[in-house]
């Protein structure tokens, strides 16, 4: 009998670990979905006190799931959130209250949310700006163009997964005094909302910017989008810029895949090249190493300065223990003193998808 009891036993605990070692976590959007991610307050009084928002999470699996925790970046934060399983198909709320309490400034708060099957946190964002008064639209809105203003020419969208989409939100006001209808022409990847739109007299409106990197040519690395905005078919100012980093998606990788992914090395992280002369050129180059299993692919390489350029042509493969080498030229025609540039490599390493090489000098006469 009691063999018979620890044979029981050894067959459950067998069907438990193969169950759980079978249930993986998903990437977020196979499990949950958010009719937003950041929320913002716009302008508000310090004397308005404690501001609240909530986020609606939807399970859209087809399980139940549920939120082990919510955790906010600052003690201000506070957010609240019900730990009761969610059913397919069932949205639960996760509420947000900012204390308002720090002094006038502009705020941006996170807050990481830990949900069962999603195989990475989901972060959410509350911002806005205290002000101690109310200021005019022509405190708020500096950027002019034409009888429309923004708070600036650009827009930080972070980081954005090859294939998937982002969304962040903005402000955009009528400076006149008649409602103005706004239209807007943007790049093949970008999409753009304004709500009121007419926009009011005198008032601001929010626009919406979607960057859906599976739309329009494949991009890499540092990439700006453009926006313009129109009144009376006519383009008003130089419009908006949007700031993109584009990896790789690594969300849908199984384990076999992540174990023998490629892993970039660097022979060298920089390049010293001391006193140049000014006017001249140097060349130079560092090798990328592949120690991992599978081919690297160096996509793109960046250029933070006005003096480096990569004469490597992209994108670059390295077999499995291979070797590749990049060149790059530095020319001293610009600037003088000591100046620093820096290369950005994006790749399909899943450890490091962007490494940098650091090119210093020091310029003369």
């Amino acid at each position: 009998m009691r063999k018979y009891a620890i044979l029981l036993i050894s067959v459950f605990l067998f069907c438990s670990v193969t169950a759980l070692s079978q249930n993986t976590s998903q990437p977020e959007d196979k499990v949950v979905s958010f009719d937003t991610k950041t929320h913002d307050f716009g302008d508000v009084l310090i004397t308005d006190g404690p501001l609240s928002c909530k986020f609606v999470m939807t399970n859209i699996s087809k399980s139940p799931i549920v939120i082990h925790n919510v955790v906010s970046s600052c003690g201000c934060t506070v957010p609240d959130y019900d730990k009761k399983p969610i059913e397919p198909g069932k949205s639960t709320a996760i509420e947000v209250t900012y204390s308002n309490d720090q002094g006038p400034y502009p705020f941006n708060k996170t807050i990481t949310v830990y949900v069962s099957g999603v195989n990475r946190p989901v972060v959410l964002k509350i911002k806005g700006e205290v002000h101690d008064r109310q200021k005019t639209l022509e405190e708020l809105y500096t950027v002019k163009m034409g009888p429309l203003a923004v708070r600036s020419n650009t827009v930080s969208m972070g980081y954005i997964a090859q294939g998937r989409r982002k969304s962040e939100e903005g402000e955009i006001a009528n400076m006149t005094n008649q409602p103005v209808k706004v239209t807007v022409a943007a790049d093949e990847a970008v999409s753009v909302s304004i709500t009121p739109n007419p926009i009011p007299a005198r008032t601001s409106a929010r626009v919406k910017y979607t960057v859906n990197t599976g739309a329009g040519p494949k991009n890499w690395g540092k990439t700006v989008y453009k926006v313009s905005f129109l009144t009376d078919g006519k383009q008003q100012g130089s419009g908006v810029s949007l700031n993109a980093t584009i990896n790789d998606d690594f969300d849908n990788m199984t384990k076999r895949q992540m174990d023998k992914a490629p892993v970039i090395k660097l022979d060298n992280t920089y390049s010293e090249l001391k006193e140049v002369r000014q006017g001249s050129v140097v060349r130079k180059s560092f090798k990328v190493l592949n120690t991992g299993q599978s081919d690297l692919t160096v996509y793109k390489i960046d250029v933070d300065g006005s003096n480096a350029k990569v004469t490597t042509k992209m994108p670059v493969t390295v077999r499995p223990g291979g070797s590749a080498t990049v060149d790059f030229s530095f020319d001293a025609s610009k600037g003088d003193g000591e100046t620093i540039d820096v290369l950005t490599l994006t790749t399909n390493s899943v450890s490091k998808p962007q490494v940098n090489y650091f090119i210093t000098a020091n310029i003369v006469k």
